[in-house]
């Protein structure tokens, strides 16, 4: 018999509305936008460097016309105009679209990775490893305006760099709302500014608007043969932003992040761009400076320039760094990554978290980074062949989405994903020779993270594969089981993935003698594969035998699970748990060597290494230590 299924609200955390407030689309531009938005920093003399061109006329036209048609193409149309279309009930990023595509289960032990699992796990850890370059070059490449200011500071400029970044990071744990009603009106003055500097410099020389002409764009690059093909490898820098944009939907939704775009963001980059190469073809020496941008800025200028543009990269970096919490957050609850502390920073709006790890570890691979590298320059060749990997995964990654879960037709399909496929491979192949000027650091930082995310997959695989194999099934255990006594001495909350039996029940006898007198309770904690549960019932509730009951809790893969609210449902259903005669029990795994089709050595001690770091499940899900029964399983790997 089963009882009615109990409702469980305080788990589910209001969500912020999909309106496009004012306010979000002001936020946003504090979080989403600093990265993309500051771009313009370094990207123009880049661009000069990598196509080993001077300043003459037709090549700052060309280069140009190169930035201007990739912010069209690939933030515009891709991204902005069609890949923001396709969330997960409000989630973005590379992670929520394998959660999308992902099939239901048909069995509790999870499939070996498929090719889909792996292209988006690359594509997420390529996006972590270039987040570490995100902050560490915003910062840099705005602090070295002060050596064009004065000169004599240039001594200055790592120092003052690495105690930005390091301030930064301080605060994040304030969470995102507090952080983008910050930066988010600093950002609307630095949009301004830019737009501003390049609309004045667009007027002193307007032959630049010859740039607007695509054909400008093809001329460049096949003119000047293979180094017309590597500027591909620059100009990526100017769209670097546009996963961390995608990964950040969830804080303030697709109708702020899109309004925020067309209204302020893309107008400004355009005309600073256009007003850097103006500037270029006016003036040829202001390649040699720190950055075309500054020369935008001459005289009295300058200084306030330097400023604001120092207070910019500072919020530049939030962008990818609140991607990388939500991906933190989605890489966990996927199965991807062992449990870490999340904590949730909104309660309007339930996308928004802070992972202590993931800030700590971002925090000192920056300073690291800034300390080794020491320019803008020197970072600029390390930067975007990790993101534009990333791309190229969102594309092949979109695609399965469309076609399996939102039923395109694949002739129909095809054409786009394959203009995406193109664009996004060219920037990866041009970016490659810079693979020995430093990109290897983010690649070898992604790589480890691939390295751990399908170890933990597989290793999880075999956790729940033996503690299937060691469960007695429920109609056995019935069977078994001595009749009902008048009054159960306790009660007995076995934490497992499956219901359909008594978890460790072969294997251990004196778990079945104390069985025989107390009331068994089996808890499974539902995964769901929608990022929020807001239409349906959390707790369900079913009463198999005399003193045997199944609680099914459902969560969201963008929710913390917490007993607390679980036991209160469970109460309000009849089912009385929280009490001082109730223990949870849960598995520790020992790990042991499979007889078929082992793990390799390294990984089957480094999958140990990983379970022994997590934060525990009793612990995450906040049941006290008093009442926690480990139950050792011995897991073949």
């Amino acid at each position: 018999m089963s009882a009615p299924a109990a409702d469980v609200r305080p788990i589910q955390r209001t969500r912020r509305t999909r309106l496009a407030e004012p306010a979000l689309a002001l936020a946003a531009l504090g979080v989403v936008f600093g990265d993309i938005g500051t771009s313009p920093l370094y990207t123009l003399k880049t661009c000069f460097t990598t196509a080993r061109v001077g300043p003459q006329l037709a090549n700052a036209v060309g280069i140009t016309s190169v930035l201007f048609w990739t912010l069209v193409v690939v933030v515009c149309f891709k991204y902005v105009g069609t890949i923001l279309r396709v969330d997960h009930d409000g989630e973005g990023g590379i992670l929520a679209l394998l959660a999308l595509a992902s099939p239901k289960k048909t069995s509790n032990v999870p499939p070996r990775a498929g090719w889909l699992a792996w292209v988006v796990v690359i594509g997420a850890a390529m996006l972590f490893g270039d987040g570490v370059v995100t902050p560490a070059i915003s910062v840099i490449s705005a602090v070295e305006g002060i050596g064009v200011v004065t000169p004599a500071a240039s001594n200055a400029i790592v120092p003052i760099s690495i105690g930005i970044i390091v301030g930064l990071f301080m605060f994040q744990s304030r969470g995102t709302e507090r952080i983008g009603k910050l930066f988010g009106p600093v950002m609307a003055l630095w949009f301004a500014a830019i737009a501003v500097a390049g609309v004045v410099a667009i007027v002193k020389t307007p032959v630049i608007l010859l740039a607007i002409d695509p054909r400008r764009a093809l001329g460049f690059v096949a003119h000047h043969g293979l180094f017309g093909f590597l500027v591909f490898g620059a100009v990526v820098l100017a769209v670097t932003g546009v996963e961390a944009l995608y990964a950040d939907l969830s804080h303030f939704g697709r109708t702020p992040i899109v309004g925020a775009w067309y209204a302020v963001v893309f107008p400004a980059l355009i005309l600073n761009y256009l007003g850097q190469g103006a500037t270029v073809v006016r003036d040829p020496h202001a390649l040699d400076i720190s950055s075309p941008f500054f020369a935008l800025t001459p005289g009295w200028t300058l200084v306030p320039m330097v400023a604001l543009a120092t207070a910019a990269t500072i919020i530049a970096s939030q962008a990818l760094i609140s991607g990388a919490f939500t991906l933190a957050e989605q890489a966990i609850n996927l199965n991807l990554w062992p449990r870490m502390t999340v904590l949730h920073t909104s309660q309007r709006h339930a996308g928004q978290v802070y992972v202590p790890a993931v800030n700590v570890a971002l925090g000192v691979s920056c300073v690291a980074l800034i300390a080794i590298f020491r320019s803008s320059d020197r970072l600029a060749a390390a930067y975007g062949l990790a993101v534009s990997t990333t791309m190229l995964a969102t594309s092949i990654a979109f695609f399965a989405v469309v076609t399996q879960k939102l039923h395109w037709k694949k002739r129909a399909a095809l054409p786009l994903v394959v203009a995406f496929v193109t664009i996004d491979g060219t920037f990866v192949l041009a970016s490659l020779p810079k693979f020995l000027d430093g990109a290897w650091v983010p690649l070898a930082i992604s790589a480890i993270l691939v390295v751990c995310a399908m170890t933990w997959l597989e290793g999880r695989r075999c956790v729940t594969k033996s503690l299937a194999a060691q469960a007695m099934p429920i109609d056995d255990y019935v069977a078994r089981t001595a009749p009902t006594i008048a009054k159960p001495e306790g009660t007995m909350v076995f934490l497992t993935g499956d219901p359909t039996g008594v978890p460790f029940m072969t294997n251990h006898r004196w778990l079945r003698r104390r069985a025989e007198e107390e009331r068994v309770v089996l808890l499974t904690l539902v995964r769901s594969l929608k990022p929020y549960l807001t239409d349906e019932p959390r707790i369900a509730i079913e009463n198999v035998a005399d003193r045997i009951t199944i609680v099914r809790a459902k969560f969201g893969y963008m929710e913390r699970p917490d007993i607390a609210p679980v036991l209160r449902a469970c109460e309000h259903g009849g089912l009385q748990l929280d009490s001082a005669d109730t223990s949870f029990f849960y598995a520790e795994p020992k790990m042991v060597r499979a007889d078929d089709d082992p793990l390799p050595a390294w990984q089957r001690g480094f999958f140990a290494f990983l379970y022994r770091s997590a934060r525990p499940l009793p612990e995450d899900l906040g049941i006290s230590a008093d009442r926690r029964v480990e139950i050792g399983v011995e897991v073949e790997l």
